[in-house]
């Protein structure tokens, strides 16, 4: 019997849903089992944001667990809930005495998700053994959260050899590598990942999307290959951000909305203050903005970059999908176009691709699309953001 075919997909988010989506209506999992996944998925991403809000609550209440309560209580939480999680969170003693709430630990969020392995229903069992355990690292105090494993499937389409593959859930930033090393055939994953950590396999950096990469791309110094679009019309920007104020002082310098077309006097805004960023694209920008040429530097942004950003009045790059959380935080712009645009894209190993005729039977299923609708991403963009797009 021949090898399974490994497919990387995203393990949580809302790109882990739309990919599954897709998946579903070509037929390879069944549509019940997708609907149990993302149930699960999602109700321990609300244990979780709970679990912040009441650590943030015992501090402010004076570190006591019926002033904890009761501030739960004001805020509208579901009290059941709450008590269930006191109940299950650990406490550590800090330096200075102070009896401190964390979250649940990893032992007592495993307990959970076995319950759900041993659910009087077929489904939501194989649900959950598809399901393990993985530190948030976005979060501060890293809780333990569950997201997708993997999930075994096998495809008959009509006229053709049965496929065997395996959907593995990896984190999108270290997929390229794995394509790279073998470890996965197929990556059902973002862009921006590949742009990341295939710099060494390009002529040049400065490349925004998918198709430029693959124009650039020096084929005898990897076997990843990029095939095209899902389809899923998922596109986001990494963008510039700037309080109002700031975005109006650089557009009165003058030069191109476009950050990455050479010398531009709106740099020199860029050049006043370490730039906010997410750190696992830092060579990205670094290579994009020329920022050593330019005299760009960047700092490490916290998870609200958004809202520091405004009240610091500070520089960020950060992914902008469909522009609401700009929307929503007063005084914050999107200056310029985005540095680099992504989406889910489908990408191989093209040496298994030539010696195992069961990863081509899936890519002829999954259709990879060369169609560009980046400008009507950028035209919805602009009408949510309105004014606050420079």
């Amino acid at each position: 019997m021949t090898d399974p075919v490994l497919i990387a997909v995203p393990p949580k988010g809302g790109s882990f849903d739309d990919v599954l989506k897709r998946i579903v209506h070509l037929g390879w999992i069944r549509p019940e089992v997708v609907t149990e996944l993302r149930r699960l998925i999602k109700d321990d991403k609300r244990r979780v944001k709970l679990e912040e809000g009441l650590i943030q609550l015992w501090d402010q209440a004076g570190g006591t667990e019926q002033a904890t309560i009761r501030a739960a209580d004001r805020y509208g939480h579901d009290m059941d809930d709450v008590a269930a999680a006191l109940k299950r969170m650990r406490r550590w003693t800090a330096a200075d005495g102070r009896v401190r709430l964390d979250y649940t630990p990893r032992t007592a969020v495993e307990t959970l998700l076995d319950q759900h392995r041993h659910d009087s229903d077929a489904v939501v069992r194989e649900a959950a053994l598809a399901l393990h355990l993985q530190l948030d690292l976005t979060r501060p105090g890293r809780p333990s959260r569950v997201v997708f494993n993997q999930l075994d499937f096998t495809f008959a389409p009509t006229g053709k050899a049965v496929v065997r593959g395996v959907l593995i859930g990896t984190d999108h930033e270290v997929t390229p590598t794995y394509l790279r090393k073998h470890k996965r055939d197929i990556s059902l994953t973002c862009y921006d990942a590949f742009h990341n950590t295939m710099l060494d396999a390009l002529d040049t950096a400065r490349v925004r999307n998918w198709k430029e990469m693959t124009a650039h791309l020096i084929e005898a110094n990897t076997d990843v290959r990029i095939l095209g679009s899902l389809g899923l019309n998922d596109y986001l920007g990494h963008c510039v951000l700037m309080r109002r104020d700031r975005a109006e002082r650089t557009v009165a310098l003058g030069g191109s909305r476009s950050w990455t077309d050479g010398p531009n006097p709106r740099m020199a805004i860029l050049r006043e203050s370490p730039v906010l960023i997410d750190p696992q694209y830092e060579e990205v920008y670094e290579s994009l903005l020329d920022a050593r040429g330019n005299g760009i530097r960047f700092e490490v942004g916290p998870k609200d970059i958004e809202t520091i950003c405004v009240e610091q009045d500070r520089a960020a790059i950060y992914i902008v999908r469909s522009g609401g959380t700009v929307a929503v935080t007063p005084d914050l712009c999107v200056v310029g176009e985005e540095l680099t645009i992504s989406e889910t894209i489908v990408a191989v190993n093209q040496e298994r691709l030539n010696h195992d005729p069961a990863i081509g039977i899936l890519v002829e299923h999954l259709a990879p699309q060369n169609t560009d609708h980046t400008q009507i991403w950028r035209d919805q963009l602009a009408q949510r953001l309105g004014d606050r797009l420079y």
